[in-house]
């Protein structure tokens, strides 16, 4: 790192604001060391990724180190304003590199190293149109050589990356995802951590949690109160079957079907046998039969 890089590095804190500084050469190690005069000065590492022009180191205050960072400022009053800076250090703590190299190694950059082959493709495929057969023993053995390179280097990282994460997990560090959904380790007691704490909360032990077991209540309140309910409404349903029982077999339809049956069926045969058929037949030729003998 460059003085200029620790000076504007400098200046942004001093103003509290995020900081972000970008190397074109810069290597973990070096990366890590900057973080850790940023510490000094009451900030903490936040994130290291690849970008255009290089590796970039963000770094935000850490509000538990007021008073390291006020000691700091002290001992180097002007270093933002053109004064000294203070040096970077000698040799930086392992946990801080591994937070670095493990930002570093993420799957996420995974696709540089495989988006390298398209061009490397590329140029094999116009030195074989252009020279025709004879570049084909040289260019296509190379081919084969890169790609075969791409693809081991990204499973020697994922290996490396496992390894910093197990020795961020065995040193106490926190898993904190960032809004892209990157995740990150960072020490248990920073400030990053509070604030991440309702992230895995939310995961764990808030939505769903939480859901799941305040969703069991809900049916286990209601399946005892739901069947007492069902218990009431088929005894108020049964007035209802009892009214419709009434109507057939008391109501409308047994009266109408027995008392018309017996009745009518009964009744009008013997009126219609006794007044009509046999009221007016049988009188008009008894009484016609018996005029005769009276007048005999």
């Amino acid at each position: 790192m460059s003085t200029g890089q620790v000076r504007t590095m400098m200046s942004l804190m001093a103003q509290g604001a995020p900081v972000e500084v970008t190397s074109m050469w810069a290597t973990a190690t070096k990366l890590t060391r900057l973080a850790h005069l940023g510490e000094q000065f009451g900030y903490q590492y936040l994130d290291a990724r690849y970008v255009n022009r290089g590796t970039q180191l963000l770094m935000v205050p850490e509000p538990q180190a007021y008073q390291r960072a006020q000691q700091a400022w002290a001992q180097f009053p002007q270093a933002a304003t053109g004064g000294p800076v203070p040096p970077l250090p000698a040799q930086a703590p392992d946990l801080l590199k591994a937070q670095i190299n493990f930002d570093l190694s993420g799957r996420h950059n995974e696709k540089r190293r495989v988006l390298a082959i398209i061009p490397i493709t590329l140029i094999v495929l116009l030195r074989l149109m252009r020279d025709g057969a004879d570049a084909a023993v040289f260019w296509i053995p190379f081919w084969v050589f890169a790609v075969a390179l791409a693809i081991g280097m990204v499973f020697y990282t994922r290996k490396r990356h496992g390894a910093y994460e197990a020795q961020l997990q065995q040193a106490g560090y926190v898993q904190v995802p960032d809004p892209t959904g990157r995740m990150h380790y960072v020490p248990a007691g920073s400030s990053l951590a509070a604030h991440a704490a309702p992230v895995p909360q939310q995961q764990y032990g808030g939505q769903q949690p939480q859901a799941p077991y305040e969703q069991p209540q809900a049916p286990y309140q209601q399946q005892p109160q739901a069947p007492q309910q069902h218990q009431q409404a088929p005894q108020q349903h049964q007035p209802q079957h009892q009214a419709p029982q009434q109507q057939p077999y008391g109501g409308q339809q047994p009266q109408a079907p027995y008392q018309q049956q017996p009745q009518a069926p009964y009744q009008q045969p013997q009126q219609q046998n006794q007044q009509q058929p046999y009221g007016q037949q049988p009188q008009a030729p008894y009484q016609q039969q018996q005029q005769p003998p009276q007048q005999y």
